[in-house]
């Protein structure tokens, strides 16, 4: 791993950072949280970065216990975990309990009718806990739900199942969770089964305490002024469950020294850093608040968005390129190999998660890496492959302090390409092929009363306008950035979003286009009449939107070549 940029890399402040980060559990909301903010702050000062502390309040949810208790013969307490946004029961509910056999299989919501039919008063135990699981389970008359976790680590995990980006509405409000949610582990869950399959049927009580709750908090931007107002916004979360070191202080100390070293340098492009609040028990607040209060500025100027999560983290030294595929291809396989001097083993499209709250506003360029272990030794099935993810064992024994070099490494590079380079490195036949292959699947995958003939159509239609704009030479570079700018944004929000630019999607398990790809793997005999009317009606309003938008899409680089 050689490069410039790592010489400029102050590893001992690096782990200085982590160190007073991790004294505290950084919980929104809470004062240590507080705490953690008034050091990035101060820290901005010493390298003297300009900054706005900005303040807001949110609705956040903090799980404060949970536990499983079994009776009869059994005689067993089990510890849980309350899930965040899931029922508050501190008394608990008592019911048989229903093991749901096909959450083994399917990671989703559909499946056979009698999949639901029996839930009615049932406490469910699942391999599933996906919000929009949560609330299938609760129409169908359960009263709680029991979540196993799928590998075999001893921890448990926090975790939420609130459906509701960011700060509710007076409108969606009503769509949080009502029944409570508890996680387990494997060792229990697996326990808990073969009881169910000894006796037929076993009752059980699930006791969940949340404090759910309007607190106030800060969240620090750092800006750092370059020739032209068109900004890279950089961005992590500096809240946590519990100390977390790995998730997320470790990139928040890799966005302060980006900030020491990029104050002493000037780019044509403005960077902004903001470390977010609200994201463990707000359900990515702080982003979404943000994007709400500075929705025009951020349309306008903001080309790109680099979301950082888990850098730095021990046993991770394989890293994924996550991205929409506006960007030209190379871009981050190119910063991967000379960090890692290996091949990325695969590209990723970004999940839904990770402060992805941006999809509104015309940003082209939405990048992430993701970080985890060699496949042979990913034993645990969380997001970087690491047993101690969101646990209170997510200590600063868990950074290797190398590694943490070689990502920000990786980022400084990458800022100061994105921030420097004069014509935007997007590609739009790339993101056009990759679309359009994704809607061919979904036209396979589904029942041939979804019609997708228009929307193959539209995509043809704007595949060749772009062949146009393509066989024109660039004379000037600030309009073609534009437009650039604005057909990549809206491009990328058709294909990351289902909803009004701005509004936000629930947080539902992501696949892209995510309205028609509700109708993925949906037949008429395997679809109730009533499931199959909605998700009929559903698909002629995504397929009514994507058409509509893309032919404003062809209209704009119409315009652009008059």
């Amino acid at each position: 791993m050689t490069s410039q940029y790592i010489d400029l890399i102050d590893k001992d402040l690096l782990y200085d950072h982590i160190q007073v980060l991790t004294k505290y559990e950084r919980l929104t909301g809470e004062e240590e949280a507080e705490r953690a903010a008034d050091y990035i702050i101060e820290t901005l000062k010493q390298y003297e970065v300009s900054y706005n502390r900005y303040q807001f309040v949110g609705y956040f949810s903090n799980p404060i216990h949970g536990e499983v208790y079994v009776g009869g013969a059994k005689k067993k307490v089990i510890i849980a975990k309350a899930r965040s946004f899931g029922g508050h029961f501190p008394k608990g509910i008592k019911g048989n309990l229903l093991y749901d056999r096909y959450s083994e299989t399917l990671r989703g919501i559909n499946g056979p009718a009698d999949r639901y039919e029996k839930m009615k008063d049932k406490i469910i135990i699942s391999w599933n806990y996906y919000e929009d699981y949560v609330k299938k389970i609760e129409r169908a008359g359960a009263i709680g739900l029991i979540h196993i976790w799928p590998s075999k680590e001893i921890a448990i995990h926090e975790e939420t199942v609130g459906t509701i980006w960011g700060t509710p509405t007076s409108e969606n409000i009503d769509q949080l969770p009502k029944i409570p949610v508890v996680g387990i582990n494997y060792e229990d869950g697996v326990t808990l089964l073969d009881w169910i399959k000894e006796n037929g049927s076993l009752e059980a009580v699930v006791k969940t305490k949340l404090e759910n709750a309007l607190k106030k908090t800060s969240l620090p931007v750092a800006t750092l002024r370059g020739e032209s107002e068109d900004y890279i916004l950089i961005s992590g979360h500096y809240d946590s469950w519990h100390k977390g070191a790995t998730d997320n202080a470790t990139a928040n100390a890799l966005m302060l020294e980006m900030a020491r070293i990029f104050s002493k340098k000037n780019s044509r492009r403005t960077i902004k850093l903001a470390w977010w609040a609200g994201h463990s028990n707000g359900r990515y607040a702080g982003s979404a608040w943000y994007c709400d209060q500075f929705w025009e500025e951020i349309n306008e100027n903001c080309v790109a968005h680099i979301n950082i999560d888990f850098p730095g983290t021990k046993e991770n030294v394989e890293v994924v390129p996550r991205s929409t595929a506006m960007e030209n291809h190379e871009l981050l396989i190119n910063i991967i190999r000379k960090y890692t001097d290996r091949e990325p083993s695969r590209i990723e499209y970004l999940p839904r998660g990770a402060d992805q709250s941006f999809w509104g506003t015309n940003i082209p360029i939405h990048l992430m890496l993701k970080y985890e272990p060699p496949h042979q030794k990913k034993s645990y099935q969380t997001p970087g492959g690491n047993w101690w993810w969101h646990t209170e064992e997510d200590l600063i024994d868990k950074v290797d302090s190398n590694l943490l070099v070689r990502d920000t490494g990786m980022h400084i590079e990458l800022v100061d390409y994105l921030a420097n380079i004069s014509l935007l490195p997007v590609n739009l036949i790339r993101f056009l092929s990759k679309s359009k292959a994704i809607i061919n699947e979904l036209d396979a995958d589904s029942d041939e009363a979804f019609d997708f003939t228009m929307i193959h159509s539209i995509f043809e239609k704007v595949t060749t306008m772009v062949e146009k704009l393509l066989e024109k030479e660039v004379t000037d570079v600030d309009s073609y950035n534009q437009l650039l700018k604005t057909v990549g944004g809206i491009l990328n929000r058709l294909k990351f979003s289902s909803s009004s630019k701005y509004d936000y999607d629930n947080t539902d398990p992501f696949q892209p286009y995510p309205g028609l790809a509700k109708v993925k793997s949906v037949y008429w005999s395997n679809t109730s009449p009533e499931e199959f009317l909605f998700l009929s009606t559903l698909f002629v309003r995504q397929r009514n939107r994507l058409v509509n938008e893309i032919k404003e899409v062809i209209k704009e680089i119409k315009r652009y070549l008059d």
